[in-house]
């Protein structure tokens, strides 16, 4: 049904490159890639505090040193991120991600940017909490080859809120991603599994 929702986007702030990244906020945005009229559901997962980065280490999560010279760089507002937190703990995350990523109750693609990167690692987070993610991996989508390959054909839009938010830069992902699809609607031009559903 092309009027519900069909797509997660994820982005989240780290401290490492790696797949064994600490983690410090998971954003969601649940979108339709075709349907610009279906609302936005938004996710805004925080835990960048020192106890929950220490929680992650314990548990073999990885720490890089560039990774933290290059959020010493980053505006003031990003990094207020290091003080916030909006969940208990790193388990009381993913279980929030899990009951929103399956709140729809359909399969959704689950976008990422880069094919390595936010999905990789949040499956990997998962995976040293001893917990299952919520989707299957043939459902993982990189959204930056798609930008790669289609996004010439599209103007990415404004940016809005705070850059290396995770929840704002998920939304600007996500309205990229519709725009990319409204142009090549125009022309009929549809993925395998567009013309499957």
């Amino acid at each position: 049904m092309k009027s519900a929702i069909t797509d997660a986007m994820i982005d989240i702030e780290t401290l490492d490159t790696r797949p064994s990244a600490v983690v410090l906020s998971i954003g969601v945005v649940l979108f339709n890639r075709r349907n610009a009229d279906v609302p936005f559901k938004e996710l805004n997962l925080k835990f960048g505090k020192k106890e929950f980065r220490d929680e992650q280490i314990m548990m073999g999560r990885t720490v890089d040193k560039e990774t933290v010279t290059w959020w010493k760089g980053q505006d003031p507002e990003a990094k207020k991120l290091f003080k916030q937190a909006n969940v208990s703990s790193v388990t009381d995350a993913l279980e929030k991600l899990t009951s929103f990523i399956l709140s729809e109750k359909v399969n959704l693609l689950i976008w990422g940017n880069g094919a390595a990167f936010d999905n990789t690692i949040v499956m990997s987070l998962y995976d040293s909490f001893g917990m299952e993610a919520p989707w299957k991996f043939w459902n993982d989508r990189c959204f930056r080859t798609f930008k790669g390959e289609h996004g010439h054909i599209a103007r990415p839009p404004a940016f809005k809120g705070v850059k290396h938010d995770a929840v704002d830069d998920a939304r600007q992902q996500a309205l990229y991603l519709q725009a990319m699809y409204a142009e090549l609607q125009k022309y009929n031009i549809l993925s395998y599994k567009d013309r499957q559903s």
